[in-house]
């Protein structure tokens, strides 16, 4: 039943030890950030990083790669994390694509096993820890490396503190939800189900259909991420999830870094500036109407295309 998610991992495995073995021959100068590991479900109000280069920070990053099960003692539902850049005399490109495309198969085949078992979607973890092993991380297992065959201008390396995350959700699966909440608090209370909090926000869905999709947010936990500049804009060409190293080409003249700091919760952070406005369909529930998000970014120019730099971004990546 697992084979095929089993061979395909397999596959991905021979193609990172292989990449493994060239690509540090081509570094010219690194930097990265050591982040320790979570031992528990709670992001701490300060974190503290670790600036590795040279060779450790080629060492470090060859055990991230094929990092894909949880550490001893990091808690389930964490993820390592190993932020930074590598300066390459030669491209790696195509072999990250490679990578990436062989993670997007184990990720198709764990889904084609989720629709032959009719699951739900929350069953993927576990499909593939089944096939896989219990420690195995999914977020490690899939996400993608970034590289970029061009040389930037700029890279800014900060804390994402108000990231969020979002959801679909039918109504009709939202009414099922406020219907149950709203029974079971009547009978735990002695009211009427008319009287329940449940209740009234049933009352203000009345004229959605069932079929109508909406969007869920959920905060994510502080991360690191990306910035890079390519063009002369004052905007980013590229926003990145800094979950590993990235490997950009080198370039004619130096460029700058600003490089990751600590993490401190109480520092001021200020959002994003380009955070969507969605109109509340529930205070307090986070559900608000869809909007055509995806759509536009899907048909928005991508900025490093433009500057002719070939790389694994996708302007949908974060």
């Amino acid at each position: 039943m697992y084979e095929e998610i089993q061979g395909t991992f397999a596959r991905l495995q021979s193609a990172l030890y292989a990449f493994n073995l060239t690509w540090p021959d081509h570094v010219i100068s690194s930097v990265v950030w050591r982040l320790p590991l979570l031992t528990e479900q709670r992001t701490p109000d300060t974190i503290q990083v670790e600036r590795l280069v040279g060779q450790e920070a080629v060492e470090t990053t060859q055990m991230a790669l094929v990092e894909f099960e949880r550490d001893l003692g990091q808690a389930p539902g964490t993820v390592m994390r190993l932020p930074g850049y590598f300066v390459v005399s030669e491209s790696v490109l195509e072999k990250v694509r490679q990578i990436n495309a062989l993670k997007d198969e184990v990720a198709a085949a764990i889904e084609k096993l989720r629709l032959e078992l009719n699951l739900v979607p929350a069953a993927r973890p576990r499909l593939m820890r089944r096939a896989l092993g219990a420690k195995f991380n999914t977020k490690q297992l899939l996400r993608h490396i970034q590289c970029f065959e061009g040389a930037p201008r700029l890279i800014t390396f900060t804390w994402a503190g108000h990231t969020t995350a979002t959801g679909r959700v039918s109504t009709a699966k939202v009414r099922e939800t406020l219907q149950a909440s709203a029974e079971a608090r009547a009978s735990r209370e002695g009211l009427q189900i008319e009287e329940t909090p449940e209740f009234l926000e049933l009352r203000t869905l009345v004229n959605m259909a069932d079929s109508e999709v909406l969007t869920e947010r959920k905060s994510v936990a502080p991360h690191p991420r990306a910035m890079l500049w390519f063009t002369d804009g004052s905007r980013y060409d590229a926003m990145i999830h800094a979950n590993l190293p990235m490997f950009i080409m080198a370039g004619d003249h130096a460029f700058e870094v600003r490089e990751l700091k600590n993490f401190d919760r109480n520092a001021r952070q200020a959002k994003r500036p380009d955070e969507k406005r969605r109109i509340e369909v529930l205070p307090n529930r986070d559900l608000f109407l869809s909007s055509r998000r995806r759509e536009t970014e899907e048909i928005s120019p991508n900025k490093v295309e433009e500057a002719n730099v070939a790389s694994t971004y996708r302007n949908t990546e974060y």
